[in-house]
């Protein structure tokens, strides 16, 4: 009797850190949501969360969504063509120099502030005018038509900043320090 219990006790012990070994090292990409999502879905997804820099690195560059674990390695995920992503991160005061969006690391002044976005082609056509709640990370993601010129103005709080962006293929997608609000 009393070997068949220390028995027991042994084996539910091994079925405990098993399943505790399990919980740990979860796939990232279930951790995140990212399974079954296409590469837009991907990016709002890994943009609009705060990632543990120990577990997923990810970036959006121009062509390409780059994802790396400790699970799987880095795979790469083709932007669709014709589309380019820049994330924007409007600050008062401070921000960092950046080319590519650092899903994981960019972070901003004004996470979670709502600002008010206005892209418009060379020729005056309206690609975005929307009102938008900026990420925990202080950034703000839009898909727009790549290999063109851009201006954008943003609007908070009584502040604002216009600049010129560019989508072609060494442009960069993190989009700070033409964005500081006076």
């Amino acid at each position: 009797m009393k070997t068949w219990i220390a028995g027991g006790i042994i084996v539910l012990g091994l079925v405990t850190l098993g399943i505790f070994a399990l919980l740990k090292n979860d796939d990232v990409y279930d951790q995140y949501g990212l399974h079954g999502l296409d590469v837009e879905e991907m990016v709002a997804q890994l943009d609009a969360q705060t990632l543990d820099p120990e577990r997923i690195s990810a970036g959006i560059l121009e062509t390409e969504l780059v994802i790396t674990t400790e699970d799987e390695g880095t795979v790469r995920y083709p932007v669709k063509e014709g589309q380019f992503y820049i994330s924007i991160a409007p600050y008062i005061d401070n921000t960092h120099p950046c080319h590519n969006h650092n899903l994981v690391t960019c972070r901003s002044e004004l996470a979670g502030e709502t600002i008010e976005v206005v892209v418009r082609t060379l020729d005056g056509d309206v690609v975005i005018d929307e009102t938008v709640q900026l990420y925990d990370n202080g950034f703000k993601g839009f898909w727009i038509p790549a290999d063109q010129e851009y201006n954008i103005a943003v609007y908070y709080d009584g502040l604002s900043v216009e600049t010129t962006i560019e989508t072609f293929e060494d442009s960069g997608t993190c989009i700070t320090e033409p964005l500081q609000l006076s």
